[in-house]
């Protein structure tokens, strides 16, 4: 039998062109809506679609993949439904083939094992092929992703071609808008309408947003936090999908398909209702913006809202491959798939291009290379342009450095303690690379006694808890100096404190 895969694209080229929320958004749904054209093609022609799933509701976020695999058709079968497929996508967005690339690449095989595996292979070969676009071709997308008035995304999308996307100083102040005082709810709410007016007016789009904070600084000066004016961008891709895909047998891999499909509807309202913007959720990536903290009950900021979508994920997506049938690796062992994520905190006005690219990095320059994966890669880069950050497993487990670092995040400290610990600890790091040598937690602890000063009893203990445990996760690698597990920790100690709530600064 014949197996055949389509690719689409320029995604990334595409997305880089963005410049704020909404062009982020559009971008992403551009291609989402380009596969949903194919896909419904395919369906009126009755040919079995392996992956991805299909909705039968109007998709609100880039839900499905760029690439789609079909059983049984013939090439020039498949150009007809791809001309017709682009025909309605151009219908819609004025697009054509002049920008958008449609590759597909076919292979034989009497049982279908592994066919996916190859066909992705040989996809990967043929988006090395760069293509080159003339000025008019880009500009029509890229008026296209920046249109708010008139936006015929928009209106595929929400039924409304003016829909007001969230602008990113009202996605950084989400909690602000769930106050529980009325009143100031209503400020709010004013302020947002006004920057949102402004928006379609010729006037300097940071002049607008600097406006919008010193409206809200005043009216909310207690509860005024310098987070307030960060935003959060997450990459997140599932660990092992890949080689569970691989051995699947072709009918599974279709209930695979279904569950992720399932789980990307499911995750975005979560990000939804944390006062965050999902930009895609299509298999088992994850791509959105968010608030670092959130008025939603239970979920409180970032950090948290991650272990949320680890949850959905485990139930939506790994449970579902153990009713499937959850393949065994080369060795015999069960497959499970987690997440990791790419954690990019920054300030309002950095580049919004730059802290998705931050993100990406993140996820598979450091989070992907942790041993086990299901980790979490973060950097926190602040206003000054100083920064700060860290890479750990998600092992929730009782006295993990996960678990510590989360318990930090409760406590309220200044920042004169913060800086006391480290100041300390980096100033006895000859000691305390002697004490990791010996690996004995009683002297570490006798050092604390001996060397911190009167604070918070229960902070202190805590770091020095996470000393131990940083050490110990180090025991024996002597590539690991002292002085980079310091670095380390400390970089905990001040995104947990950031987190936490600090004054209003521009820091």
């Amino acid at each position: 039998m014949k197996y055949t895969a389509v690719n689409i694209g320029p995604i990334i080229g595409t997305i880089n062109l963005a410049r704020k929320p909404c062009e982020l958004w559009s971008a992403s749904y551009l291609f989402s809506f380009l596969m949903e054209c194919i896909i419904k093609e395919l369906k009126a022609e009755n040919k079995m679609i392996l992956s991805p799933a299909s909705l039968d509701e109007v998709q609100k976020v880039g839900l499905y993949p760029d690439r789609v695999f079909v059983e049984d058709t013939e090439d020039d079968e498949l150009e007809d439904i791809l001309s017709n497929a682009l025909k309605e996508f151009t219908q819609v967005t004025g697009i054509g083939r002049d920008y958008v690339n449609i590759m597909y690449v076919s292979v034989e095989s009497k049982t279908g094992v592994d066919v996916i595996k190859d066909l992705n292979r040989y996809l990967d070969c043929t988006e090395l092929v760069n293509r080159t676009f003339d000025d008019k071709s880009r500009m029509n997308v890229l008026d296209l992703i920046q249109e708010k008035n008139n936006s015929a995304l928009f209106k595929r999308a929400f039924g409304n071609p003016n829909w007001n996307f969230p602008f990113l100083a009202e996605i950084a102040t989400d909690k602000l808008s769930k106050t529980g005082e009325e009143d100031k709810k209503v400020l709010w709410m004013k302020y947002r309408d006004e920057e949102r007016e402004k928006e379609n007016s010729s006037e300097n789009p940071e002049k607008i947003e600097d406006e919008f904070y010193q409206k809200i600084k005043v009216a909310f000066k207690e509860e005024y936090r310098s987070y307030y004016k960060y935003i959060c961008v997450v990459q997140a891709d599932g660990d092992k999908m890949g080689e569970i895909v691989s051995v699947l047998p072709n009918k599974r891999v279709k209930d695979l398909s279904t569950a992720l499909m399932q789980y990307g509807c499911k995750v975005s309202k979560m990000i939804e209702e944390y006062g965050g913007v999902p930009i895609y959720a299509g298999g088992d990536d994850l791509l959105f913006i968010a608030p670092v903290v959130s008025g939603k009950d239970g979920v409180e900021n970032i950090f948290q809202l991650l272990s949320q979508i680890d949850e959905c994920y485990r139930v939506g997506v790994d449970e579902e491959i153990e009713k499937i049938g959850r393949p065994k690796d080369e060795k015999g062992n069960l497959i499970h798939t987690t997440l990791s994520y790419g954690l990019s905190i920054s300030y309002y006005k950095y580049p919004l291009y730059e802290a998705l690219q931050s993100a990406l990095d993140l996820l598979f320059g450091k989070a992907k290379n942790v041993a086990g994966k299901n980790a979490v890669a973060w950097r926190l880069r602040k206003h000054s342009g100083s920064g700060f950050t860290g890479v750990f497993t998600k092992d929730d487990s009782a006295g993990s450095v996960y678990q510590l670092f989360k318990l930090l995040m409760t406590f309220t400290v200044d920042d004169g303690l913060v800086s006391a610990i480290s100041h300390k600890l980096r100033a006895n790091k000859d000691l305390l690379n002697i004490l990791r040598e010996a690996n004995d937690e009683n002297r570490i602890a006798a050092f604390y006694d001996k060397v911190m000063e009167e604070g918070n009893s229960g902070y202190i203990e805590l770091t020095r808890r996470l000393l131990c445990v940083l050490m110990n996760d180090c025991a024996g690698d002597g590539q690991v100096k002292t002085g980079d597990i310091l670095s380390k920790m400390y970089g905990m100690l001040r995104i947990a404190k950031f987190i936490n709530g600090e004054g209003d600064s521009d820091e």
